[in-house]
């Protein structure tokens, strides 16, 4: 029997190793072809890079949608490095992003399929009442940037990762984000704002102010750049490092990566971010039983904080915050007591695109919150912001029982942002939304998972 499977199988090696080799002699034949024929040789390459990603994704989704995580927070300022000296009809790939992820999240549907849960059906309630809120009118536009981490969160839903895989994935990720801030302050103080302006000012929408960086990217009192590395803002940026640093204080014990994170989330100078990590590690180490360690991680990045306050010039930023005379705190109070109102005059809300950021840069005059939570109820109504939050809530319930390390991941990234939202309005920022998302939709399956398990042992 061994000898015939040898006989067998070693014409068919060759026979594969002969179509390999004749199919790659036709395909460079075919292209010096085309570029005789004054063909563009781009197009070619983009179309078999597309077919290329299209077999990858239905065939390895679980390892495409690990190299798109670990791509995504870098693609904001790559996107803008190729439109800045790359081709023309690259601003038209803008969305590819989310296009990406929803065709993997659709390979990942066929591989593993899904099984929904009340979290799923209060999200799916949140977004049917702001699509039946579109069909009365508003903007496609905003109402697909507002709901844009439902694709994250959904891959989280549909994606199966073991124990290997899953501290793989831990570490990779705490990593990524270390070297990203590291890659930040690099920026911040050896490179300067002038690479940025430029290509800001060349290239994209927003970001810019006159002929220099807008107030996102400095504060009242600091004269110096708050980071932002790969992605478009601090205010983005800042968020990342803190769901990073989540990750990192269930999953890792090492002292550099976390001593990078946190300087990277210091050198952001985003208060809200500063809360938001603040009561996600708060809340997870209660769960764990871990305050001490807490209040030593505590203790040292309160030293590093006091040692960056001359390094970066904090000092005027400081005594303006503590004062209450920062205009930028003022203006959020403000922000928010005008969001309240409008929501008072507008209770079902004035459809998506009439308010929020995309209706300010179409309509400077237009209105726009510094708060999610008010921006969902000025566009979708009060309805829909109650299914929101119910689903924030129903996320900690399901997830607090007996939790797992991947279960406080996703608890601290909940409670965190959840508090990050009510400062800032940045549901919409697909790079981010990846990060913060993925890890609650697979916490989620990987919960249900186990119940089922339980279950039919019980049975």
């Amino acid at each position: 029997m061994g000898t015939t499977f040898q006989t067998v199988e070693g014409p068919r090696s060759g026979l594969r190793k002969l179509l390999a080799i004749s199919s790659a002699g036709c395909a460079v034949v075919f292209i010096a072809l085309l570029g005789v024929i004054g063909m563009s040789l781009l197009l070619v390459t983009v179309a078999t890079a597309s077919v290329l990603v299209l077999w990858a994704t239905f065939k390895y989704p679980t390892q495409g949608l690990g190299l798109f995580l670990a791509f995504i927070p870098t693609y904001t300022l790559l996107f803008l490095l190729a439109k800045f000296f790359g081709p023309p009809y690259i601003g038209a790939l803008e969305g590819a992003d989310r296009g990406a992820l929803l065709l993997i999240a659709f390979g990942l549907w066929c591989k593993n399929g899904i099984h929904l849960t009340r979290p799923d059906w209060l999200l799916l309630a949140c977004f049917g009442l702001a699509t039946a809120h579109f069909i009365f009118g508003g903007s496609l536009l905003a109402l697909l940037s507002d709901f844009n981490f439902v694709i994250a969160y959904a891959a989280g839903r549909l994606t199966t990762l073991d124990g290997d895989r899953e501290q793989y994935w831990a570490t990779r990720a705490v990593w990524i984000v270390s070297l990203l801030a590291v890659l930040g302050m690099v920026e911040v103080f050896i490179i300067g704002e002038g690479p940025r302006t430029v290509l800001y000012l060349a290239v994209s929408r927003g970001g810019t102010d006159g002929n220099a960086l807008d107030a996102a990217f400095h504060a009242q009192g600091y004269l110096g750049l708050r980071e932002s590395s790969t992605m478009f803002g601090p205010l983005q940026f800042a968020p990342l490092c803190m769901a990073a640093l989540v990750i990192w204080w269930i999953y890792s014990r090492k002292t550099i990566p976390g001593l990078m994170l946190a300087a990277g989330l210091i050198c952001t100078v985003t208060r809200s971010a500063w809360v938001g990590t603040a009561v996600a590690l708060g809340f997870v180490s209660v769960q764990l039983g871990e305050t001490r360690r807490l209040l030593k991680a505590g203790a040292v990045m309160l030293a590093l904080f006091i040692a960056a306050i001359p390094v970066l010039g904090l000092t005027d930023y400081l005594k303006s915050t503590k004062s209450g005379e920062d205009p930028s705190a003022q203006g959020h109070r403000e922000s928010i007591i005008e969001g309240i109102q409008f929501i008072a005059q507008h209770p079902f809300g004035v459809g998506p695109g009439n308010a929020g950021k995309l209706a300010v840069k179409t309509e400077g005059t237009a209105f726009s919150v510094e708060d999610t939570y008010l921006t969902f109820a000025a566009e979708y109504g009060i309805g829909t912001v109650i299914c929101f939050i119910a689903f924030l809530v129903s996320l900690v319930r399901y997830l607090r029982p007996e939790p797992t390390k991947l279960d406080l991941v996703a608890l601290g990234v909940v409670v965190g942002f959840s508090a990050v939202m009510t400062f800032a309005a940045l549901h919409d920022v697909f790079p981010l939304a990846c990060w913060l998302w993925f890890p609650v939709g697979l916490a989620v399956r990987s919960r249900m998972e186990r119940l089922h398990t339980t279950a039919d042992t019980a049975v």
